[in-house]
């Protein structure tokens, strides 16, 4: 996905959380949300599920988990880390970032181009709001939550590809996979101050 794109999702997603902290904390996960794109390792790591998803589950653990014997605390690194975590799941559920896409660089930039544009236009819509509510759900473990989005993946590489496509699963995970993080930094949390 271009820059752009990231930042209207991560719009959408601060817009439509119930997470204060992060409507606190927004711009941290904008830039968050780009960052990817600006580092240089972005011209030789390819965003995509089979090389950056060690990565992002290891990010996502220290964001629910932190360090051993220290809870994160939910500031600006949090949720710059956040929009990183999000940014890698919204490029594998972008066509051209999958192994299965044909197409040349010219055909992923225009790919990525008209992606923008209906992307923006979408969120925009009341079907974007509904969409994330209808498909709510609770994960148990960070494990659970690892399963789906590789389940969600290798469902979405079943079907045949569209920017329309992308852009229902980008905003569902996106949306899901930051609520559930949230989730399971509040039950982490919860059970630590129990014990």
């Amino acid at each position: 996905m271009r820059k752009k794109s990231h930042i209207s999702l991560a719009r959408y997603i601060v817009a439509n959380t119930k997470d204060e902290e992060l409507k606190k904390h927004k711009l941290s996960f904008y830039i968050g949300s780009i960052l990817p794109d600006c580092k240089p390792s972005f011209v030789y790591k390819r965003h995509e599920i089979s090389g950056t998803f060690p990565l992002v589950k290891k990010n996502i653990e220290y964001l629910v988990e932190g360090k051993k014997n220290h809870t994160p605390k939910r500031k600006r690194m949090y949720y710059k880390n956040l929009g990183e975590i999000t940014h890698y799941v919204a490029d594998y559920f972008t066509f051209p970032h999958n192994k299965t896409y044909p197409g040349s660089l010219k055909d992923h930039c225009a790919y990525e181009e008209k992606l923008k544009q209906d992307l923006r236009a979408f969120l925009k819509t009341e079907k974007a709001k509904q969409i994330g509510r209808e498909k709510d759900r609770d994960f148990a473990s960070l494990e659970e939550l690892f399963s789906y989005v590789k389940q969600q993946h290798e469902a979405y590489l079943k079907k045949r590809s569209n920017v329309e496509k992308d852009i229902e699963h980008i905003v569902v995970i996106n949306r899901q996979l930051v609520d559930a993080i949230a989730q399971l930094f509040h039950n982490h949390k919860s059970h630590h101050k129990m014990a």
